[in-house]
């Protein structure tokens, strides 16, 4: 009996103490403090094009301290997204529609509320829909100004044709930088 009292005692405490060491409470802090822009593993160079995107949004924008990820596909990214881990997530375009509509790899999670802040190549710079509309337009200027050579070098397609509608935010952004050249 005293032994059962001390085994449940040992595993009590172990089960106290454990948390305060878990990874998620770090992760938690991290992503807190840090704009985390998600690509997938799986297509060479997307981490370098989400490692220009973060590097020109932390330049325009250094508060955010953006970090380029990788998530091991792009359902990974897009569950990443909708389960509000991360803000900010780079797809091929295809993978954007899919998801938007609720098909193909991305039919067991149903439709998801997808907006593009950028086209960038093939890819889809996205956020959801609840995005704030501030936030969506700080991106779509910080890539817009940014400098350098690279993926972001065609800065005239960052409004290019998109699979999926334009973020309200982006679309502001967009629409003002245009009257601005042209007015």
């Amino acid at each position: 009996m005293m032994r059962r009292f001390v085994t449940l005692s040992l595993l009590g405490v172990a089960g106290a103490l454990l948390p305060g060491h878990s990874p998620y409470r770090q992760w938690y802090a991290y992503r807190a403090t840090h704009l985390v822009v998600v690509t997938d593993e799986i297509r060479p160079g997307a981490l370098t094009v989400a490692a220009a995107v973060a590097s020109a949004i932390a330049a325009r924008w250094p508060e955010t301290k953006a970090v380029p990820a990788a998530a091991r596909s792009p359902v990974e990214v897009v569950k990443l997204l909708t389960s509000g881990q991360l803000q900010v997530g780079l797809l091929p375009a295809a993978e954007a529609l899919e998801a938007l509509e609720g098909r193909g790899r991305f039919a067991d999670g149903g439709k998801v509320a997808l907006r593009a802040v950028a086209v960038v190549g093939g890819d889809l710079l996205v956020v959801l829909e609840s995005c704030a509309r501030e936030r969506a337009h700080a991106i779509a200027q910080a890539l817009a100004e940014s400098r350098g050579d690279g993926p972001l070098a065609k800065k005239s397609l960052l409004r290019g044709p998109a699979p999926i509608p334009f973020h309200p935010g982006a679309l502001d952004y967009y629409q003002g930088a245009t009257m601005r050249k042209g007015g």
